[in-house]
């Protein structure tokens, strides 16, 4: 089978690492076939290159570059696959239409979260245009499909898989932490996620803030990049700095979430619905207990007071509380840690997500 998979960029961000998670699954299932078609020119996940992927850029003055549908077309009547996969509102618009006109299948996975485009947006359009002219489309939860109210008969789920090759060659520990002069014997609280306003980095440093006036036997790891990175970092002060790191993007998130003791995603709900975060499923793969903001399809993953907790939005207090329970309770730790990763070896693994894309893309492409 020729498949051909197409998505805006491969930033540091879920989507795109879910894409290339899945590139690894099917080489190791035996497609080596694949496609790659980027209609930009970034790619954080180098990883890719490792692949057995060929990888096509496109590249495009704006989101209504027009000039990207011819290009396409003729790419995609030169590689003749039989299954088109899109990643993204704009690789939809562009890919549906024209698989149309070739007569190729084509299958939408451009729900990842449970933001419903504004009325009458460009992404409002790419996403009927999808409903309209897509086989299926994929959502990573039921809470996307239920929040963008996909058309029954198109609704697929196939949630993320995590990809156990990503837990060897990682750096010990000790090294890791004596990057940033720490001692091995701190515990550490990470979280990992883009520094926008869809993420709620503030609730998290509050919560640390409340954490540390109970004990200082921690370090907090805020991990990634974004346009609100230096804002938030300006907003601490000297003794704040002393035990909050920022990281930036980093290659090595495996590192830092092995070494980690507890995974913390906050999110702000005025701004976004989660849809299946790679971010708490790394942390539970590595039978780390994750403490997340209830909603969307977090709830679809951790189950309050088993393998983790779930926290109202903006509740630093109950955060720190949840933070400092672990932290004190070796047996609930102990618990909550190994539950967390029997959630992602059964519901979560990288082989029964690449299965179920197979499977969708041979139904799909008769």
């Amino acid at each position: 089978m020729r498949i051909v998979i197409i998505n805006d960029m491969l930033w540091g961000g879920g989507r795109e690492r879910r894409i290339v998670q899945l590139i690894s699954g099917l080489n190791d299932a035996g497609y080596n076939d694949i496609h790659l078609i980027l209609l930009d020119d970034r790619i954080d996940y180098e990883q890719v290159y490792d692949l057995d992927v060929s990888i096509t850029k496109i590249l495009r003055s704006s989101n209504k570059d027009f000039s990207v549908f011819k290009k396409l077309y003729s790419l995609l009547k030169i590689i003749k696959p039989d299954i088109v996969n899109s990643w993204s509102f704009m690789s939809t618009f562009y890919a549906a239409p024209i698989s149309l006109i070739l007569k190729i299948k084509c299958v939408g996975s451009y729900i990842v979260d449970c933001n419903n485009p504004k009325l009458l947006s460009l992404n409002y359009f790419a996403k009927h245009i999808g409903f309209l002219l897509c086989e299926k489309i994929v959502s990573n939860s039921m809470a996307g499909h239920i929040s963008y109210k996909t058309p029954k008969e198109k609704q697929i789920v196939i949630y993320n898989g995590f990809d156990k090759k990503r837990m060897v060659d990682l750096k010990s520990k000790t090294e890791l932490l004596n990057e940033f002069g720490i001692s091995v014997s701190n515990r550490i609280i990470s979280m990992a996620a883009r520094f926008d306003k869809q993420k709620d980095f503030d609730t998290f440093i509050k919560s640390c803030q409340l954490l540390r006036k109970k004990r200082n036997d921690f370090y907090a790891f805020c991990i990634g990049q974004g346009e609100l990175l230096d804002e938030t970092k300006n907003r601490l002060n000297e003794n704040d700095s002393a035990y909050i790191q920022f990281t930036g993007f980093r290659n090595d998130i495996e590192s830092f979430t092995n070494a980690s003791d507890i995974g913390i995603l906050c999110t702000n709900p005025n701004h976004h619905g989660e849809g299946i975060s790679n971010s708490i499923l790394e942390f539970m793969a590595f039978s780390k207990p994750v403490i997340a903001t209830i909603g969307g399809g977090t709830n679809e993953i951790i189950e309050n007071g088993k393998n983790g907790f779930l926290i109202e939005p903006f509740d630093a207090e109950n955060l720190a509380g949840k933070m400092n329970v672990l932290l004190n309770d070796n047996q609930l730790f102990n618990d909550m840690s190994s539950s967390a990763k029997e959630t992602v070896d059964y519901k979560f693994a990288l082989e029964r997500m690449t299965d179920e894309f197979i499977e969708l893309y041979k139904k799909s492409a008769k």
